[in-house]
């Protein structure tokens, strides 16, 4: 017995030396060796891949028939084996049914019909019968026969084909591969499923539309991808229960059946995960009053946390709600931050609340820009404080009272209580935002201007009192006009500016706009 084993070794010794210099028949061999996995030949399928796949090999037909007659689809999906399975199609006729089940699940009608004509079995004869159908080609059927007669795993296959899609960035050979799923199919496998949550991700980015694969599947595919907490997917799965718009749905793309409560469940879970889209939607959900999951507490919280996760439009939302419920400077403050973040990104909403808050003053740009370089001059610091007085509507009193350098805020700048106003309301603090970008620079270079001076800028320019004086003599000598550059609102207009719910009276338009 040992001797045939020594011989034997020998002679494997001797093909891998041959292969090794370039013997073709060799390679051809040891090939087929490691695929059928032999004695002393484990199978190999990559090893066998690295013989066979030769350069020199390459057109020969038989090599090609070798290869896919010893790989089943799958592995010849796996290893990127299909332009072999093609080659080896046009001499054997289980490459053939390979070839034509492959084709089937890619949909690709032509070059099946002429893979079906070269095969006379009666099964081929059915398919084409299927396929050539007057009222349309049912793949699906036709995949079914093909499946059943050669004892083929269509949804393996399946399966296979659309990761191999996917990972090559090919979507619509993916869809087109899954749309052969039924959703009532027994025993669909977790790749299919995983494969239909990728896609609907990708779908869902990409603005695209699902048209070929049912919506149970896709619902179905989402449930088995949510349960082990993929965030797209709870999300995706959130919005279908809860009846909001998902892009990637069909015509038919309605959910089962609407269930809120699961809903709620399902987008807190994607939210918690870094979903932060998913806490605008679950403050719609709440904030509906006529809801069975309606809570306005709730629906207050996630706003917040929404905005906190810097969502422009939940920052505008509430920023308009912290406003129209302020009582204090304190939470004026707070709540043009949060309109101001969300105008820097675009939002025209939350920039139209902003300009609310700006008293008007009158006269031509250009006309005020030239004045103020002729201040320039003369005063320098009394043309800073025109500046701020021209791009936030500052009255003549606030605009000479300032301090630019504890005045200014992120979003623009705070007037602060003035003493020398003996009517009580109109001594109060006035929080005034940045409507434009030319505002925003304009108070950071009025507060490095007035850094330095620090204490003794009362000292440089005199008092309120001494700055009006010079205000009116610099005016005087070079014929400006006050109303160029200070706002003339009268005190109630002032007034109405100071306190969030009275504001809110007046701008009930621009509120009504900004929530709903």
């Amino acid at each position: 017995m040992a001797q045939p084993k020594i011989l034997m070794r020998r002679e494997n010794i001797r093909l891998r030396a041959l292969a090794r210099a370039g013997d073709l028949d060799a390679k051809v061999k040891l090939g087929g060796f490691y695929l059928q996995g032999v004695i002393d030949f484990p199978r190999n399928i990559k090893l066998a891949l690295e013989y066979l796949c030769a350069p020199a090999l390459r057109y020969r037909g038989d090599v090609a028939v070798l290869i896919c007659s010893h790989l089943d689809i799958l592995e010849i999906l796996e290893y990127s084996q299909v332009e072999n399975l093609r080659k080896a199609a046009a001499f054997d006729n289980s490459a053939r049914i390979k070839l034509i089940t492959l084709l089937i699940i890619r949909r690709n009608l032509e070059e099946l019909a002429f893979w079906v004509g070269k095969n006379d079995s009666v099964l081929c004869q059915e398919t084409k019968k299927l396929l050539s159908d007057a009222a349309g080609a049912d793949m699906a059927q036709a995949l079914v026969k093909i499946a059943q007669k050669h004892n083929i795993s269509a949804l393996e296959i399946i399966a296979a084909e659309a990761r191999s899609a996917l990972s090559d960035g090919y979507y619509c050979r993916a869809e087109d591969a899954l749309s052969l799923v039924a959703p009532d199919s027994s025993d669909i496998p977790s790749a299919i499923y995983d494969a239909i949550a990728k896609i609907v991700t990708v779908a869902e980015e990409s603005g695209k539309t699902l048209q070929m694969i049912p919506a149970a599947l896709i619902e179905s595919s989402l449930e088995h991808s949510a349960a082990s907490s993929n965030k797209n997917s709870c999300y995706l799965l959130g919005r279908m229960l809860a009846g909001l718009k998902t892009e990637f749905m069909g015509p038919s793309g309605a959910s089962r059946s609407v269930n809120l409560r699961k809903a709620i469940a399902l987008l807190l879970k994607a939210a918690d995960k870094g979903r932060s889209e998913a806490w605008m939607d679950l403050f719609y959900l709440c904030s509906d009053y006529r809801s069975s999951v309606g809570n306005p507490s709730m629906a207050r919280f996630f706003l917040e946390k929404a905005s906190f996760a810097g969502i422009a439009e939940a920052k505008r939302r509430l920023g308009a709600l912290t406003l129209k419920e302020a009582k204090s400077i304190e939470h004026m403050e707070e709540g043009l931050s949060l309109l101001y973040e969300s105008s820097i990104t675009g939002d025209s909403l939350a920039n139209g609340i902003i300009k609310t808050l700006v008293l008007d003053v009158n006269g031509c740009e250009e006309e005020a820009d030239s004045g103020i370089e002729e201040v320039q001059q003369i005063a320098p610091l009394l043309a800073t404080r025109l500046r701020l007085a021209r791009h936030f509507g500052l009255t003549k009193l606030e605009a000479l009272s300032i301090n630019p350098s504890t005045a200014i805020r992120p979003w623009g700048l705070v007037v602060e209580r003035n003493l020398h106003i003996r009517k009580g309301n109109l001594s109060e603090p006035r929080a005034v935002p940045a409507a434009s970008r030319k505002a925003i620079e304009t108070i950071r270079n009025a507060a490095m201007e007035f850094a330095p001076h620090g204490e003794i800028a009362d000292l440089l320019e005199g008092s309120l009192r001494a700055r009006a004086l010079k205000q009116r003599r610099v005016f005087q000598k070079i014929n400006l006009q006050e109303d160029l550059f200070f706002s003339q609102a009268n005190s109630y207009q002032r007034d109405a500016l100071r306190i969030g719910a009275r504001w809110a009276q007046h701008q009930k338009k621009f509120l009504d706009q900004a929530l709903a």
